[in-house]
């Protein structure tokens, strides 16, 4: 992501974290999952921590979208994949296996709704960490839908989930 919160696409997949060790900076686990569910042969690889967050209509939904991102780029995308909620319940069989296979999953929500985590639950996944930013962060919902405050605390929250399971 630039300054402005906009999704940049790199050149290259992998960087070097701080500690000179490198990660991946690129979404790499729906293809992956993609081509194994269609039965495309693909190297394996170790399967990160699958994320899936309710981008609501409020505040704390797009919220919850923007610091998932921020979250997965500073883990780098080895550790934590991004999946799309909505394929889950529209039954997408690669998003399905990709949550199957993955080494745990997050429910991020803003909400007390739960709508991340009781639409996983539907389909019969039980999130190993669950966030809901206006609950745990003590953020206010509101339905402005340019304010998305506290993106740094909510990605931090993000970030500590993500490895209270891949640290496991």
């Amino acid at each position: 992501m630039d300054e402005n919160n906009n999704l940049v696409s790199t050149e290259t997949t992998e960087e070097q974290n701080t500690n000179g060790v490198k990660k991946e900076k690129e979404n790499w686990y729906l293809p992956y999952m993609d081509k194994k569910t269609k039965g495309i042969e693909v190297e394996e690889r170790k399967s990160p921590v699958a994320v899936f967050y309710c981008a609501g209509a409020s505040n704390v939904g797009q919220s919850t979208m923007l610091s998932s991102v921020k979250a997965a780029n500073e883990v780098g995308y080895d550790k934590a994949a991004l999946l799309c909620l909505a394929s889950i319940s529209a039954g997408l069989a690669n998003i399905t296996n990709g949550a199957k296979n993955a080494k745990g999953i997050v429910a991020v929500d803003g909400c007390p709704m739960s709508c991340a985590k009781k639409t996983l639950e539907k389909a019969g996944f039980t999130p190993e960490e669950h966030l809901i930013v206006s609950k745990d962060l003590g953020i206010s919902k509101n339905f402005d839908l340019n304010s998305s405050t506290d993106l740094g605390k909510i990605k931090d929250a993000v970030v500590e989930k993500i490895n209270n399971i891949y640290n496991k």
